[in-house]
């Protein structure tokens, strides 16, 4: 039986979370259970608690998708392990709501710091995407757990709309590392 005393470790140093860079992160639930596929209210909650915890944070969500078993964000915060953490602390109650004994959230999240090379505008077209590439819907524009609360417009940002091929390019800030600001 593996020790579970000597996991692997998957975080980055913690100086990283905390240098303003943006990060790409996908929160997945437990056992991939469709929370929130077949508890909306739980998806729609999510929508609520996201422009709540940007404003009190100062952080910057530039894209979200939220599926049926997983979440996207394209987050630049002070202190994202500890953005995360409040937004999962926060969603648990509700989802213990609907089904008491079921565990919401997989253990930790995916991360990805953004180079200064990586566009912020493509890495959210890539999100705003997901639910097309899963089939889920056929526009993703239409997709109504998605958003941004950087580029309000990206629904027509998105391109789906049109069928062309856009990104966020002029709108979008400057690439984010350690010196970027929101």
């Amino acid at each position: 039986m593996e020790d579970l005393s000597r996991r692997k470790r998957i975080r980055l140093s913690s100086d990283v979370y905390h240098q303003r860079y943006a990060f790409s992160i996908t929160i997945t639930t437990y056992q991939r259970y469709p929370w929130f596929g077949l508890y909306p209210e739980l998806a729609n909650r999510a929508m609520e608690l996201l422009p709540e915890m940007v404003k009190t944070r100062q952080a910057a969500l530039f894209s979200w998708c939220i599926m049926p078993d997983h979440l996207h964000f394209l987050l630049q915060d002070k202190d994202v392990v500890g953005f995360v953490r409040a937004f999962k602390g926060r969603l648990t109650p509700e989802a213990r709501r609907l089904e008491r004994w079921r565990v919401l959230w997989q253990r930790s999240f995916y991360d990805h710091a953004l180079r200064e090379a990586e566009s912020l505008g493509d890495v959210a077209l890539y999100i705003w995407e997901n639910p097309v590439r899963a089939g889920i819907i056929a526009c993703a524009s239409a997709y109504p757990w998605s958003g941004s609360l950087v580029w309000l417009n990206w629904r027509e940002l998105s391109g789906a709309d049109t069928g062309g091929d856009k990104s966020p390019g002029g709108d979008k800030p400057r690439p984010y590392g350690p010196k970027g600001e929101a």
